[in-house]
């Protein structure tokens, strides 16, 4: 009975343990070392998640670790008809982000397209170096997602995504029903989207 219930126990610290794991391998965190040039900033209709995403975006600014901020998304917001875009732009300027210093990208409906459609204010810019803010739980499919459509470009993606206190957290995910819903809406899309190979592929040097 006694090597039954050690048995027992030990399963359930390795389910643990890979379940903290998992929460910490898909909320990707790499803040940039010194400034980044800009920041993208992905549109959620959500007001939770999009609440979320505005506070760290500004946060960002205001420490002074990106220069500017890429709003993107083309779908009405859930509160009312503004679009995704246009509704983290107004917050972030009501919020003391000059409107200079703020691009808007109006025209992208998922990750994909955040990153596809935000390029070319990117490459405009001449930036370097972009933070991705999404949220925690979607950083790695934001991470692979840019480094996918950016492919070869000279750029480097650094990520920086904003926390969702009360619906999710890498430690402790999986405590709730909630936590496990958010977490399977990531991990599936890894594989259907094909973009795990992005995790190891490495561009090719010129010869």
């Amino acid at each position: 009975m006694e090597m039954v219930m050690a048995g027992g126990a030990a399963m359930l610290l390795t389910l643990v343990v890979l379940a903290i794991a998992l929460g910490h391998a898909i909320a990707l965190h790499r803040p940039p070392p010194t400034p980044a040039d800009v920041a993208l900033v992905f549109g959620c209709g959500q007001p939770w998640k999009a609440l979320a995403r505005c506070r760290h975006a500004q946060s960002l600014y205001q420490r002074g670790l990106a220069r500017h901020l890429i709003v993107s998304g083309g779908v009405p917001m859930h509160t009312d008809a503004r679009l995704e875009a246009d509704w983290f732009a107004d917050w972030l300027i009501a919020h003391g982000v000059p409107p200079a210093d703020i691009s808007r990208e109006p025209r992208a409906t998922n990750t994909h397209e955040n990153v596809a459609f935000a390029w070319p204010i990117i490459a405009a810019r001449g930036a370097r170096s972009v933070v991705l803010v999404m949220s925690d739980f979607e950083a790695i499919r934001a991470h692979l997602t840019a480094r996918r459509a950016w492919w070869g470009q000279p750029v480097q993606i650094y990520d920086d995504h904003a926390p969702s206190p009360g619906h999710w957290h890498r430690w402790t995910w999986w405590l709730s029903g909630e936590g496990w819903r958010l977490t399977w809406y990531t991990v599936p899309r890894l594989f259907r989207y094909r973009l795990l190979p992005y995790l190891w592929r490495r561009p090719r040097r010129a010869k």
